[in-house]
């Protein structure tokens, strides 16, 4: 790597010879993840709003990964905790991604409403995997990425995934205007297939690299949840985190239902500008987030979460009148660089306040608070929206997101 690239991806010195590898192999899974990102996560529910789903099925939508999370993190936890995280989350990661080979052939099968249910099954079934992988996920960059290295590290993982979703929705939208609707969305659930297999093979080739010292003799998952569900993690100073993660998952998952079923119905965006929107929001979440070394030295991770959480909230509220394409590209822009300074800095601000040597039963209890922040935000969608409308839905996420960002700076 030249000292400019370097310099431009925030590494100010050079990567040890033991980390290249694993950095490497780090980077291709979340430069092919964006693959996944840019057509199938960016496109599921937008193909679901269209074929007629109501509002409480796209609450199920992110509700049931939840609900599984709730349901197999601490058995998860209990039954991995001498199996070092880099044999877990491959194998993990793997059963949960063949899943999305099923949504290939849907839309040429089943009625509309019938084929809502059937993808709502599939997320069921896969998150029985994606639940124990994401149990272990943030061990597993705890293992690998070594502290000193994890700002920047993450930062740049954020840029590729930015990047490859970026050109992935560009390629996504001229999909969707050449072909018709059936075909169309199966080449993108097939490309979201293949990246998410090419994403995996990465994974199994990360080594553990931090040293014997810095975690427990379990290789970071501690055995202390076998003995029950750790109750004195929330007596102690990590209590006041989990409050905020807690929040702060909140303020992101509660339109996460109600943004499809808002663009599709009242602001009646086509596909194509959903897919340009979805690349120029990829573009400066990449240029942004490759400063995420720099940003984080500023500003602390704390701070920095709260910082794009509360741009998000700006980003939030100009999408909310983009009743023409050219707002809407303008509200991608911002909300590129604040959920990119978010997103550098949540995992950060997580992985600096637990515990080496405790690592998996903290993390346990971070997986049960933001599972239970995304069912809640889930089973509410369809009430709030019963009540307030689309356009009132959308108004109260802005002041959730806006006062969460605020406390967080503040208080967190």
């Amino acid at each position: 790597m030249n000292l400019s690239l370097r310099r431009f991806l925030g590494f100010t010195t050079q990567v040890p010879p033991e980390h290249r590898k694993n950095f490497a192999h780090l980077y291709w899974d979340v430069a092919f993840w964006g693959l996944l990102n840019g057509s199938v996560v960016n496109f599921l529910g937008v193909y679901c709003s269209r074929i007629g789903a109501t509002p409480l099925q796209m609450g199920m939508l992110i509700a049931i990964p939840a609900l599984m999370n709730l349901i197999v993190t601490l058995p998860a936890t209990i039954w991995l905790h001498n199996i070092p995280s880099t044999r877990v989350v491959p194998i993990t990661a793997l059963i949960t991604r063949l899943f999305y080979g099923l949504l290939i052939p849907l839309p040429l099968l089943l009625a509309p409403d019938t084929r809502v249910w059937v993808i709502l099954g599939i997320v069921l079934l896969q998150n029985i995997t994606g639940a124990i992988a994401a149990t272990v996920g943030n061990a597993f960059l705890a293992e690998t990425i070594p502290s000193e290295w994890r700002g920047q590290v993450i930062g740049n993982r954020n840029a590729l995934i930015a990047i490859t979703t970026m050109v992935t929705s560009l390629v996504v939208g001229q999909i969707l205007r050449v072909m018709s609707f059936s075909s169309g969305y199966q080449v993108i659930f097939a490309i979201g297939f293949v990246g998410s297999i090419l994403s995996v093979t990465q994974l199994f080739q990360v080594k553990p690299v931090i040293s014997a010292q810095t975690i427990s003799p379990t290789n970071g998952l501690s055995p202390a949840p076998a003995a029950g569900a750790r109750l004195e993690i929330l007596r102690g100073p990590f209590r006041k985190l989990l409050f905020m993660m807690f929040l702060l998952n909140i303020a992101v998952f509660i339109l996460s239902p109600i943004f499809p079923l808002y663009q599709v119905n009242v602001l009646h965006l086509t596909d194509q500008t959903i897919s340009l929107a979805a690349a120029l929001f990829g573009l400066v979440q990449f240029i942004v987030s490759t400063q995420g070394g720099s940003i984080s030295r500023r500003f602390g991770f704390r701070k920095m979460t709260g910082l794009g959480m509360t741009i998000a909230s700006f980003s939030t509220l100009m999408f909310t009148f983009s009743f023409n394409p050219y707002m809407y590209y303008s509200t991608q822009l911002v909300g590129g660089a604040g959920w990119s300074i978010y997103g550098g800095g949540s995992v950060n601000y997580l992985l600096e306040n637990v515990p080496a040597h405790d690592r998996s039963a903290h993390l346990a209890w971070f997986n049960l608070s933001i599972n239970a922040a995304v069912l809640l935000c889930g089973l509410l969608s369809s009430s709030l929206v019963g009540v307030l409308g689309l356009f009132g839905a959308m108004l109260l996420g802005i002041v959730v997101r806006f006062l969460v960002g605020l406390a967080v700076i503040k208080f967190g």
